[in-house]
C-alpha cells in the first residue's frame, strides 16, 4: 500500500465553487477501492502570479467534506498568513513545495506536525531536522521521465509526479507519490496534462 496525495490545487481547478469540490471528491470516492491510503491536498496562498487562491470558506468546505468521506485533508502552503489558517485546522502534514524561498516556514510548524517538502536537490533544513519527509521533484508541467530519471531516485522513495503517466509510480513503488488531480472537464492551470483524473487513477486506486 502506498499513500497516495493527490493536489486538488487552489482556486484555479474547483474555481472556488463547492459544488465542483463536492463533484472532484465525489467522483475520487467512486473509484477508490481502499487498496491505497489517499489523502486531499489543497494549495493555500495569499497571491501567486495568475493562480487563483482558494478561499478559506471553500477550503473549510473542502475539509468538512473531506473528512465526511473519510479523507484526511492538508495543504501546501506559500505564506506565514496560509500556513497559520491550515494549522487551525488538524492536519497530517504541512506540505511545502520545490521552492528555497520558503523554507522560513518550517521555524513556525510546530514540532508534532510532518512536514512534506519537495525537492530537487540536497536539502537543508536548519531549522527542523525530525518528522520532515523528502520527495524528489520536477518543478516543471509536464515534466518527463529522463528528467525525473537524472535525480537520483531508488525504489521506495517519495516522488512527487509531473510526468504525463504512471511510469514512475511502477518502476519505483514509491513509499509516497503525490500527482496533480483534476476532472475530465477541467480547465485553467492545474489542468494540463501532468494531472489525473478519476478515470486515469481507476487504474492505480
Amino acid at each position: 500500500m502506498a499513500r497516495i496525495i493527490l493536489d486538488f490545487c487552489s482556486g484555479n481547478t474547483c474555481q472556488n465553487r463547492k459544488e465542483y469540490i463536492k463533484e472532484m471528491y465525489d467522483q475520487l470516492k467512486a473509484i477508490d477501492t481502499g487498496a491505497h491510503e489517499v489523502i486531499a491536498k489543497w494549495q493555500l496562498f495569499e497571491r501567486a502570479g495568475a493562480n487563483v487562491p482558494l478561499t478559506h470558506e471553500c477550503f473549510n468546505y473542502a475539509y468538512e467534506y473531506g473528512n465526511e468521506l473519510g479523507y484526511q485533508v492538508t495543504a501546501s502552503v506559500n505564506d506565514k498568513i496560509s500556513l497559520d489558517f491550515l494549522l487551525s485546522h488538524k492536519v497530517p502534514f504541512v506540505k511545502i513545495k520545490n521552492d528555497r524561498s520558503l523554507e522560513y516556514l518550517i521555524k513556525y510548524i510546530p514540532g508534532d506536525v510532518p512536514i512534506y517538502i519537495s525537492k530537487s536537490g540536497p536539502l537543508w533544513l536548519p531549522e527542523r531536522k525530525k518528522n520532515v519527509e523528502e520527495f524528489w521533484c520536477i518543478s516543471k508541467y509536464p515534466a518527463t521521465i529522463d528528467e525525473y530519471e537524472a535525480l537520483p531516485l531508488e525504489p521506495l522513495c517519495n516522488i512527487s509526479d509531473h510526468t504525463k503517466d504512471f511510469a514512475l509510480f511502477y518502476k519505483y513503488f514509491p513509499k509516497m507519490i503525490e500527482w496533480h488531480y483534476k476532472l475530465s472537464h477541467s480547465t485553467g492551470l492545474d489542468a494540463g496534462e501532468f494531472a489525473r483524473t478519476p478515470e486515469q487513477l481507476n487504474a492505480i486506486l
